[in-house]
């Protein structure tokens, strides 16, 4: 089920690119805006496991960095890099875990003159660095894992400016990390300062 959405949704992304005429864009001036305009922002948030991974871990804390190169009014790029935290279970013998989810994609911004926030949508495609920690069972030690594998993610974000060089950036993603084993899923909201240069 999860494929044939995110099947769909790259789609749609491909589709809003070239729809929104990226091979034209190019440094112009719309009401005081020159582009591109590149932004960076920090980024602190809460993920919640969903379905088998959800048996394994709780939900836990998020921290990374969103680079943006918006390159007219309707389309930026991004690259992110965040760090997962996943803490097993209470009930469970195992290590801690985390994913370092490193994605780039298009991101598209629903604009209005009526209003000053933007809301957007945006699809990341990466490598996500599976880590479990060592931990010490009854009998031995267990040393830590560590696996990459190719993920995809999507989800709604805002923008709420609090200035001319400086947004509120607040987003929810769904991550898919697809493995040969199968897939994991979960679900992350995060918020930070969106700093434009």
């Amino acid at each position: 089920m999860f494929k044939k959405i995110f099947t769909l949704i790259f789609a749609l992304a491909i589709i809003v690119l070239f729809s929104s005429n990226i091979t034209q864009a190019q440094p112009t001036k719309t009401k005081g805006d020159v582009y591109p305009v590149f932004s960076l922002a920090p980024l602190g948030g809460v993920q919640f496991p969903v379905a088998g991974l959800n048996n394994t871990y709780n939900a836990g804390w998020n921290a990374g960095l969103d680079l943006n190169l918006k390159i007219n009014r309707e389309t930026s790029i991004f690259l992110n890099g965040t760090y997962f935290a996943l803490p097993i279970k209470t009930d469970l013998v195992g290590g801690d875990a985390s994913y370092i989810g490193i994605t780039a994609g298009p991101r598209y911004i629903f604009t209005s003159k009526n209003i000053k926030a933007q809301i957007f949508l945006e699809m990341g495609l990466g490598a996500y660095i599976y880590n479990v920690k060592e931990y010490t069972s009854a009998t031995q030690t267990i040393p830590s894992v560590s696996t990459t594998s190719f993920g995809v993610n999507v989800g709604p974000g805002a923008l709420i400016p609090l200035g001319k060089a400086m947004d509120l950036m607040l987003k929810a993603k769904l991550h898919d990390v697809l493995a040969s084993d199968g897939s994991t899923t979960f679900i992350s909201i995060a918020a930070g300062l969106d700093f434009k240069f």
